[in-house]
């Protein structure tokens, strides 16, 4: 009968630890003789007789075969949160990039192209900035030929190059207007993009105060100020379009519209308001 012996395990093996093994490719009489063999052996067997795979990572970054083709590494693609992939980590010279709230990819300038296809949204903030440093071609690939040109849609919603002039006097010009709703006591400050403010009138009457924006931080814009039916007839309600603290409009702190469908047209020139022309019923 074949004697047992029982000896202490050990969880955490070394390199250099020895196993017992039995040599079965050996001609009689040396056939399955007892030998000895290490952990790094061992390890070394499983590498280079299976194409067993080696090489280690680092956290969050997406592996990829290495060079010699038996090791994993780090790939260029890293992932910072759940929704942020980042290909590259910025590329010293003649790299151009491209980021939007799910990806940012550095595009080496040259003969490397980036193709998005499909549905694609950039951004989704109304802060979000895109940011383009190169030139812009059009749907076939063609730059502009004219300084001022501007990209307009055709009649298969494509993009082409056309002039300005072209498209102003071959297009309707819209005004969109912010809404505004003034009430008694009240007060507010406009800051939108729009040129054309239409105010309306809520509760009972009284003066609502409207400041408008730095005539030297604006220079050479036009805002339109027009009420709206819901004024009542007579100048019981009253909006004070105010200038910023030390600028004026013609002169004065205010300029006061009171009446319905009642409008004022304001310019700056870099250093005050000036009213260009205005309505009154």
């Amino acid at each position: 009968m074949a004697i047992i012996y029982s000896y202490p395990e050990k969880t955490s093996p070394a390199g250099g630890d020895f196993l017992v093994i039995t040599d079965s490719e050996q001609p009689a009489p040396n056939k399955n003789r007892t030998k000895s063999l290490t952990i790094d052996n061992l390890a070394s067997y499983v590498t280079t007789s299976t194409s067993g795979i080696t090489g280690s990572g680092t956290l969050n970054t997406i592996a990829m075969f290495t060079p010699n083709g038996q090791a994993i590494g780090d790939s260029g693609i890293t992932q910072s949160s759940p929704e942020i992939i980042k290909i590259g980590t910025g590329i010293a010279g003649g790299a151009s990039v491209l980021e939007t709230n799910l990806l940012t990819c550095n595009i080496i300038s040259g003969a490397n192209l980036l193709t998005i296809q499909g549905n694609s949204i950039i951004g989704n903030e109304a802060t979000d900035i895109l940011q383009i440093t190169s030139s812009v071609s059009d749907y076939t690939g063609t730059a502009s030929t004219t300084a001022g040109q501007v990209l307009v849609s055709n009649a298969s919603s494509q993009l082409v190059w056309d002039d300005a002039t072209d498209v102003v006097s071959g297009a309707v010009a819209k005004l969109i207007p912010f809404q505004a709703t003034a009430s008694a006591g009240g007060s507010s400050t406009y800051s939108a993009n729009n040129n054309i403010v239409e105010i309306s009138w809520t509760g009972g009457n009284g003066t609502y105060v409207l400041n408008i924006p730095s005539a030297a931080a604006t220079p050479y814009r036009n805002i339109r100020f027009v009420t709206n039916s819901t004024f009542p007839n007579g100048a019981s309600d009253k909006v004070q379009i105010t200038a910023q603290p030390g600028e004026t409009i013609d002169g004065a702190a205010f300029f006061e519209i009171s009446k319905v469908y009642e409008g004022v047209s304001l310019w700056s020139n870099g250093t005050e308001w000036i009213v260009i022309q205005a309505k009154a019923h």
